[in-house]
């Protein structure tokens, strides 16, 4: 009870100190890159929208299948939680307006995601693919120093590393989801800025957080696993919390 006072508590104090931050300004290509099945969701689905409205190209790349989300719950095989979980992503993406031909799935390990893995050549790839010919373009990663899973850290190295070698000049920005979570306190100001959503987008958010955490597998638990109140509190927010970077 205490660890969840304190948790809203710093939310609401974060929440206080954005008034006054600037909107995010868009590139013609963002690429979103999400370590699981729902992390682009809670961290800027709000800003995926405005992109999609404002007729600018977004990319989406998922790291890994979220195959870890029932560990030590039940006896779901690996395989079948990221065939549901990719599924939940395509019909995420719909509500919002992505089509599928933008989402791209990679196969690093949940829980294991390392650069040394032969999937970093293949993001490597996708990524020159996507930046071909570009030259307004904006990523987004995870919060480096709040994100607390390991997956979302090294996920944020990764891409960063490489995009200084294949897309020098694009914008980076790390986004939120953890963030809201854990006990982060070390936050860089004077990089941040927002996504303001209107009503209709953040309805839309909110829909599409339901479209992740309301299906059920078999074990009667939802498909991306059980998450915490207070951080799907936090992420259901009418804003999102960026961070420039570069």
């Amino acid at each position: 009870m205490y660890k969840k006072i304190i948790r809203k508590v710093r939310v609401q104090t974060i929440h206080l100190k954005t008034s006054s931050l600037h909107d995010l300004t868009p590139a013609n290509l963002s690429v979103i890159v999400a370590p699981h099945p729902d992390d682009e969701v809670f961290g800027c689905c709000g800003l995926m929208q405005r992109l999609i409205a404002q007729g600018k190209r977004v990319e989406l790349i998922i790291m890994t299948g979220g195959g870890k989300s029932h560990a030590g719950c039940c006896d779901i095989d690996e395989s079948e939680l990221i065939r549901q979980r990719r599924q939940l992503t395509i019909r995420a993406a719909k509500e919002y307006g992505l089509s599928q031909e933008y989402i791209h799935f990679l196969d690093y390990p949940d829980g294991g995601v390392l650069e040394s893995d032969s999937q970093t050549d293949k993001l490597s790839s996708l990524i020159h693919k996507i930046v071909d010919g570009q030259n307004d373009v904006s990523v987004f990663y995870p919060h480096k120093n709040g994100e607390g899973w390991s997956d979302h850290v090294t996920t944020s190295n990764i891409v960063s590393h490489l995009f200084d070698k294949i897309c020098p000049n694009a914008k980076q920005y790390e986004y939120c989801v953890w963030f809201w979570f854990y006990n982060c306190w070390k936050i860089d100001w004077k990089q941040a800025c927002l996504v303001r959503m209107n009503k209709k987008e953040h309805a839309v958010k909110l829909k599409t957080i339901d479209a992740y955490i309301e299906p059920k597998a078999p074990c009667g638990k939802p498909w991306s696993g059980v998450l915490p109140p207070v951080f799907l509190w936090a992420n259901k927010w009418d804003k999102e919390l960026y961070f420039r970077v570069k």
